[in-house]
This record gives structure tokens, sequence and C-alpha cells, in this order.
């Protein structure tokens, strides 16, 4: 019996889930995290920084793509609709993603004395990072206030 997996709930799309481009299911925040830390890491190559070896560089990179990782892990079953996992177990998925996410602040505030990022760029990061900081802060109060 292979069944398809249950189609999300078209109500909760653009809350709980979207359709990214190669038409698998996500969460929104989720894959604005992934979407943006392959950007920034595709950017970075394009500057040819990928062989600097940089600590912080590699922190910033490596940390943002990891939070992607970790909010898949909290939020995945919940964009697919197969229902809401314990929601104190959420949460500490949630702030397991969180710290991921200011290590890799803290990568990209290394960055900046050493201008190896133009000013723009940073500027949109640090915007970035901390847009999606406010979505886990969002979240994690939801599922506490269940």
């Amino acid at each position: 019996l292979n069944e398809p997996p249950p189609e999300p709930d078209p109500h909760r799309e653009g809350i709980d889930w979207i359709r990214a481009e190669d038409g698998d299911v996500a969460h929104p925040l989720q894959h604005r995290c992934s979407e943006s830390a392959m950007k920034y890491w595709k950017r970075t190559d394009e500057l040819g920084l990928e062989k600097c070896g940089d600590k912080d560089l590699w922190r910033f990179i490596f940390e943002f793509q990891t939070t992607g990782a970790k909010l898949a892990g909290a939020l995945s079953g919940i964009a697919r609709g197969q229902g809401f996992s314990d929601d104190a177990f959420t949460v500490a998925c949630l702030k397991r993603a969180l710290d991921h996410l200011h290590k890799s602040q803290a990568g990209l505030e290394g960055i900046v004395p050493k201008k190896l990022l133009p000013v723009k760029m940073i500027a949109e990061a640090r915007k970035e990072l901390f847009e999606i900081r406010e979505g886990i802060l969002k979240l994690m109060d939801e599922f506490r206030g269940r």
C-alpha cells in the first residue's frame, strides 16, 4: 500500500506550509531560512571566499544552514499536515535552531571588522537573520501557549 502522503490543510497554506518551486511542501520559515542560507553561501562563493578559510565566515554560513536543517526537523511534520508533535518537544527543537542562528549571527559579526563581505550584504544578512530569529521566537510563543 504505497499511498501518497496526506495533502496539507489548504486553509493553513502560507501559515504552516508553502509549496516550494520543486513542488515539495515546507514550513514557510524553514523554507525562507534554507533558501537564504544557500543564497549567502552562493554569494560568498561568487566573491571567491569559499577557500579563504576564515572561521567567522564559515561559522556564519554553516550555522545558517544548520538552522534551516533544525527548523526542518521541528516543523516538517506540521507543514505536511501530519499533525503536531508534542508542543514541548517542538519548542525544544526550535530552541536548538535558535542556538544555531545565534552562532550564525556571531559569525557574521566576526566578519564585519575583516571587511570580507560588502557592507550592503552584511546589512542584508543581519536583517534576514534577525527576522528569522523573530519568526522562531514567535513560533515558540505559539507552541508554549497551546
